[in-house]
């Protein structure tokens, strides 16, 4: 994952932190990171600790706006596929049109010949050796089976999914789940119709879709897309071309924060930490605090009378049953 867009005007790390040296009265270090000197060392211990405590702040208004992503991944698969399954046998044989574009990720499809969980392993121009060996019935040829990855990692800096953003793009219609465990093995070790909606299910730090695709040709290349928050709260130099990190790496990183923010709370919590008085600067960051969190990521009105104000989605009270577009 790369970082966010961030104006050009954000300070570094070691500005911030040469900001707060400057107020406290302490000589600027000319560079944070690597520095053994102890009060440069502990302020950038306080400047991490800033970071992780105002990232958890944001959780009492849903998070950060800027910490908001939306993530998006494209289905593999290859459809249209024929093959030669022996009995006893992991080795399918005499593929066509070719095995361009088959992965060790996907699994291979036909529940006739191979139980369901048969994942490729590995493949030549006209063989796929899978997981599982073919079931009575082979051997057989010429036989219609398609391969599908069911599937795809996270974002790299996920905290947590937003519900009910999981979508299908290229059908238009929104993503079954997440499922339980128990509706999972319904799916997968149950005889019962899916139809054609896909579900989804997260374990084991992937999302799993059911029905594997490959059935139809348009579903590779489908995309698949949700929003999550990160837990990224800086990242490297570099705006969309940085990393996202969850910790200070670099003088050069940026805080996907607010800047002021970083240095009024390493001021304070230096003090604190010196068991100096630090009642003024800690009520000047609070203040802070409150303003970024009111008018963070533009928050919706709640209405004082009985008629709710804002965008109004098509449903069920203001839907026809019949005559649309009359």
């Amino acid at each position: 994952m790369t970082g966010l867009p961030l104006l050009s005007s954000k300070q570094t790390l070691l500005s911030m932190v040469q900001n707060a040296c400057g107020e406290l009265g302490i000589s600027k270090p000319t560079f944070v990171v690597g520095n053994s000197d102890p009060q440069i060392t502990q302020i950038f211990a306080l400047a991490n600790r800033e970071g992780k405590e105002l990232y958890n702040a944001g959780f009492k208004n849903d998070g950060w706006e800027a910490l908001r992503k939306e993530y998006t991944f494209a289905i593999n698969a290859v459809s249209g596929l024929t093959g030669t399954f022996t009995l006893g046998s992991n080795v399918v044989t005499a593929v066509s049109p070719a095995t361009t574009g088959i992965t060790s990720s996907m699994q291979l499809y036909n529940t006739t010949y191979f139980p369901v969980g048969t994942y490729v392993v590995s493949t030549t121009s006209t063989t796929i050796t899978v997981s599982n060996t073919a079931l009575a019935g082979a051997p057989d040829t010429g036989k219609s089976f398609f391969c599908g990855q069911d599937y795809y990692p996270f974002p790299s800096d996920i905290a947590y999914f937003m519900t009910q953003t999981f979508w299908d793009r290229n059908f238009r219609w929104q993503l079954l789940g997440p499922l339980d465990a128990q509706e999972w093995q319904v799916l997968k070790s149950g005889i019962s119709p899916t139809g054609p909606r896909r579900r989804f299910r997260i374990m084991g730090n992937y999302f799993y879709i059911d029905p594997v695709p490959g059935f139809s040709s348009s579903d590779n290349g489908a995309i698949e897309a949700f929003e999550y928050y990160s837990n990224a709260w800086c990242q490297s130099t570099g705006g969309t071309s940085g990393t996202p990190q969850t910790a200070w790496n670099a003088d050069t990183d940026n805080y996907v924060l607010d800047d002021e923010s970083m240095t009024l709370g390493i001021i304070w919590r230096f003090l604190r930490a010196k068991r100096l008085s630090y009642d003024e600067e800690k009520n000047t960051y609070d203040m802070l605090v409150q303003r970024l969190q009111a008018r963070d990521g533009a928050s919706r009105n709640l209405p004082l009378n009985a008629s709710a104000s804002g965008i109004r989605l098509l449903n069920s009270s203001n839907v026809p049953d019949t005559g649309f577009g009359s």
